[in-house]
């Protein structure tokens, strides 16, 4: 009987190795295994002055396969995590963790029979960075043989990673990549201390550290909404709280901690963020009376958390694989992003977005093109996802911030500010054009006053001889034709999203170069060796007189007396500051008010805002239009710091009435516009 129990064990040991071997090659999880540090290390990304965005996953990089999202924030080293929680971790789930080969022999029956809860703190690593999505986890998929195979794959690869990295680094690898899926998809012990406590790793008390520990099985039960009924919000705090004293008696049964250790630590009143707890009795015997959620509660993301799937893209159009990468420096600008991603999200002066309005903006340096801050929101809630990154992909008609795009086009074709056409009735086509406010003026006006009172009669009929130009123009910038719209392009018909508005603006400061907006300063590899970036792309699109003509009217629409926009004028106070550099602006806002639009340009930064329903089935709300919310979110470009606080008028530049115009007898031509 004996020699068959044994014969019986080695059977079912062999087994599971070909079984183990077998899920390993099938899945190529070996190879995974292999390259399992540089796979999870993630690429730091900093500003253009070395400030700190956060970090970047693998996760989702190509073909990878990962149960968890990626994530928002750093990893640390285990000397930047506290030894309570670290002690907590290991004694709650393997605790014979430094004393095995990454497979507990007496824990394994139990996982084979249940299918968890025998994985030791390697195996988890394995399930939740190499093997999810191939087997029972991270899939639509059950059965007993899926959760055979995934255990026998994992008692195969876990000595393998202890053999490969130690215990230290798997030990680093796992708490770094813990999957608090529950909590605003969060991963690792940064992410979860910094959203749970808003404390730092190496800060976490042994109370805090065995509330984090004890939600690991099933993280979701810690978030709670407005609408949870009271008893459903108690009842799950209840539960974390039973889960934290469990950890507790763990560690104290195995002598890590002290009676005093333990006293204090189950006395302690925790309050995580997200929620407000009310507790009664103290010492051992405290206990939660109800809780509910913090009504005060925020949580902003790490900078590069929105522009993460941006920066992949435009690694590999540079021809470099992500998971290569191990720092890469943006040419946001870290402050000025803080700034726009407040004033997106809500938290600026213009207050919180309806329900269902998004918006986007965008702000990119004249000089060269790099973008300097890029946000977006839905209904004041940011998105990592490429595809609702407004900012980028919100292609929507851009009303009459094309208005400064086709009187450039008119400059290097005999016009200049000072041009006049009357203010009457105008037709395009068979189309009676009229403009916003419902009345002609009635008597000639300058394309100055046009375009400073965003009159569309003089647009039309500066833009209809002129249509093909300014249509060549459009394409050049990278503005698309909406074929179901017969109106004159002169109207801002083309669609366009904010960073292609913006980088358009920027060639009026820039010279006449149109560059195409990137984020890449400079990248090294996982060994700190510099990777090479295509130069920036940059065509010229304008004569350099007709842009700095073109910059003075936008100027002009801003500073003169028939400006719509009259507070974007600097104020005293930042006039003594030295903030009052030049600042052109242009609104814009379609017919069915399914859009409001506003671009900027200084001599340093060009800026363009979005505000809208990005599938155009709804109007934006009249407050926003009507207070030219759009425009009065461009004011930020004042409060960023400027190198450039003016323009140099090139040579052919002279002032006529206040006016730049090019000198007599000078005729600007602008060079043929190169598509993309």
């Amino acid at each position: 009987m004996l020699r068959a129990a044994l014969a019986w064990v080695g059977a079912a040991t062999v087994g599971m190795i070909a079984l183990g071997v077998a899920g390993a090659v099938g899945t190529g999880a070996l190879g995974r295994v292999w390259n399992l540090r540089a796979e999870l290390r993630p690429i730091e990304v900093v500003d253009r002055r070395g400030e700190p965005l956060g970090v970047i996953d693998h996760c989702r990089a190509g073909n990878a396969v990962n149960a968890v999202p990626c994530r928002e924030s750093l990893s640390v080293p285990l000397t930047g995590v506290s030894e309570a929680f670290l002690l907590a971790y290991v004694a709650k789930e393997d605790v014979r963790f430094f004393s095995h080969v990454g497979v507990d022999l007496g824990r394994l029956p139990r996982a084979l029979l249940s299918g968890a809860g025998g994985s030791t703190i390697t195996m988890q690593l394995l399930k939740n960075n190499v093997l999810a999505g191939h087997f029972d986890y991270d899939t639509d998929r059950r059965g007993p043989l899926l959760t055979l195979t995934r255990k026998a794959t994992e008692f195969v690869l876990a000595p393998v990673v202890t053999w490969r990295y130690g215990r230290r680094e798997v030990l680093a690898m796992s708490v770094n990549s813990l999957p608090w899926i529950g909590i605003g998809q969060r991963k690792g012990v940064y992410d979860a201390a910094r959203a749970v406590f808003g404390v730092e790793p190496a800060d976490l008390t042994l109370a805090q550290s065995a509330f984090l520990v004890g939600l690991l099985p099933a993280p979701g039960r810690y978030l709670v909404t407005d609408t949870t009924p009271p008893e459903t919000a108690t009842a799950r705090f209840r539960w974390m709280r039973r889960q934290q004293l469990v950890t507790l008696e763990i560690l104290r049964s195995h002598g890590l901690i002290g009676q005093g250790e333990y006293l204090e630590a189950v006395s302690t009143p925790l309050q995580p963020r997200l929620w407000r707890a009310e507790y009664a009795g103290s010492g051992t015997d405290l206990r939660v009376v109800q809780a509910a959620r913090n009504p005060a509660y925020t949580n902003e993301p790490e900078p590069v958390w929105a522009m993460q799937e941006l920066v992949r893209r435009e690694l590999r159009a540079a021809g470099l694989d992500p998971k290569r990468v191990g720092r890469v420096v943006l040419t946001v600008d870290a402050a000025a992003q803080a700034a726009l991603t407040r004033r997106v999200t809500g938290e600026g002066a213009t207050g919180p977005r309806p329900t269902g309005v998004a918006e986007g903006a965008a702000i990119v340096d004249v000089r060269g093109g790099g973008i300097v801050a890029l946000a977006s929101s839905t209904g004041g809630n940011q998105s990592s996802d490429a595809g609702r990154q407004w900012a980028v992909s919100a292609l929507r008609p851009v009303a009459s911030t094309v208005k400064p795009l086709l009187y450039a086009a008119a400059f290097g074709d005999g016009l200049t500010q000072l041009s006049a056409f009357p203010d009457q009735a105008t037709r395009y086509g068979s189309q009676a054009i009229r403009n916003s406010s419902g009345t002609f003026l009635g008597r000639a006006v300058t394309v100055r006053e046009a375009n400073a009172s965003s009159l569309n009669t003089v647009a039309v009929q500066v833009g209809t001889p002129r249509e093909k130009a300014l249509r060549a123009v459009l394409d050049a910038a990278g503005y698309q034709e909406d074929a179901s719209n017969r109106s004159s392009p002169s109207l801002g018909t083309y669609r366009a999203a904010p960073l292609d508005v913006a980088a358009a603006y920027a060639s009026f400061a820039g010279g006449g170069l149109l560059c195409r907006p990137h984020l890449l300063a400079e990248v090294t590899d996982t060994g700190g060796r510099p990777l090479p970036l295509p130069r920036p792309d940059c065509q010229p699109l304008w004569d350099e007189v007709v842009a700095f003509e073109a910059f003075d009217l936008l100027t002009a629409a801003v500073s003169t007396d028939a400006s719509h926009v009259p507070f974007l004028r600097p104020s005293l106070l930042q006039r003594l500051q030295g903030r009052s550099m030049p600042l052109g602006a242009k609104s814009g806002t379609t017919d069915d008010v399914n859009d409001t639009w506003c671009a900027a340009v200084t001599p340093q930064y060009a800026m363009a805002v979005w505000i809208g329903d990005p599938e155009g089935r709804q109007s934006v709300p009249v407050t926003l239009y009507r207070e030219q919310t759009a425009c009065r979110e461009v004011a930020l470009l004042r409060e960023l710091p400027h190198e450039r606080r003016s323009l140099d008028a090139p040579p052919g530049i002279t002032r006529v009435a206040g006016a730049a115009v090019p000198i007599s007898g000078l005729n600007p031509r602008n060079p043929a516009p190169v598509a993309p």
